[in-house]
């Protein structure tokens, strides 16, 4: 879900059922399931998870001392629990007995869901951390000490040294703590259900709804009162331009992960008739239009000489209007 578009390794031609997505978690479960023999959109993915989430952090002494994170926390998590999956991430205190167990995954022929933080990852080239990246281990290569993966949106897979891995696969860093965190299932045996679906999406309404400062919608009013922080902020054109990021740029499909949310609600109706008699679609694309409006708030606050305290306060004010009004609708439906 993180960081710009960036120059990668030739691809590595060998099995594997990755598609180029938009979302890493969504592209790396569909991805998975698609291994196991569940054939589902990236976007129907992301719905089951419930994946739509605001989350307000404070990292104090970075370059960003605050972020507005989209996604909702726990969606990989989410996403077979819906499904009836057993899950649970494997973790380690140490970083040899992951990386050991990863390869006992890869060598058994099963491909690892692993979390990871981009900063580590060659391909990305970033200067910045970013827990919380999901990508898919599927293949050791070069006498085990290269790994082959697969990422959201670059095609086909990835060689990664497995020093490198090892390293991205643990983060101490809010909201995304990991100690190598890793899913590899034997198998997956599930049809979804309108049950699934149902339950999923309002799972997510509650989720919204029932915040706190930090979590849910409750965290947009959290934003407006912490804006003269944010204007007191040495580098606040960074800070704005890396919230403008977050919502429309990195891994998010767009709006805030509203639009492609947007999909899937379409694409479950027809499991679930009763989406489209709600309005829910309607109300979801309104949100998304919401949130790009917001994000293009904040892209023309990074490059303005003023804090544009007001502008941003409306924008924000105008997302938690739609937000409420889709999770009002989507938890009762």
């Amino acid at each position: 879900m993180h960081g710009d578009k960036q120059d990668v390794p030739s691809t590595v031609d060998v099995p594997h059922t990755h598609r180029p997505g938009r979302h890493c978690g969504s592209s790396a479960i569909r991805d998975l399931l698609e291994f196991h023999g569940l054939n589902l959109t990236e976007a129907f993915c992301f719905g089951l998870g419930a994946g739509l989430g605001i989350t307000y952090v404070e990292i104090p002494g970075t370059d960003t001392p605050f972020i507005v994170h989209v996604r909702s926390m726990g969606f990989e998590e989410t996403v077979f629990s819906t499904l009836g999956v057993p899950f649970r991430w494997e973790t380690w205190q140490d970083k040899c007995a992951a990386a050991d167990a990863l390869d006992a995954h890869l060598d058994a022929g099963r491909p690892a869901l692993l979390l990871t933080d981009i900063f580590y990852l060659p391909y990305f080239k970033s200067s910045t951390h970013f827990p919380g990246h999901a990508i898919v281990a599927w293949q050791r290569a070069e006498k085990g000490e290269t790994m082959l993966v697969s990422d959201t949106e670059r095609p086909g897979l990835l060689e990664v040294p497995r020093d490198k891995l090892v390293e991205a696969r643990f983060s101490l860093s809010p909201p995304f703590i990991h100690h190598g965190s890793l899913f590899a299932p034997e198998s997956v045996s599930v049809q979804v259900s309108a049950e699934n679906v149902r339950s999923a999406i309002v799972k997510n309404a509650d989720n919204l709804l029932q915040g706190s400062r930090s979590h849910g919608i409750q965290a947009l009013t959290t934003w407006i009162q912490e804006l003269p922080r944010w204007k007191a902020v040495d580098k606040w054109q960074w800070l704005l331009r890396f919230a403008y990021q977050v919502i429309e740029k990195r891994g998010t499909g767009g709006s805030g992960f509203r639009a492609m949310y947007s999909e899937f609600l379409d694409e479950a109706s027809e499991i679930v008739p009763e989406i489209h008699e709600a309005g829910l679609v309607e109300l979801m694309r309104t949100s998304a239009a919401a949130w790009s409006a917001l994000a293009d708030c904040l892209r023309k606050g990074s490059e303005s000489e003023t804090f544009p305290e007001e502008a941003i306060t409306d924008a924000i004010e105008s997302v938690r209007v739609a937000e409420t009004r889709y999770a009002d609708a989507a938890s009762t439906f």
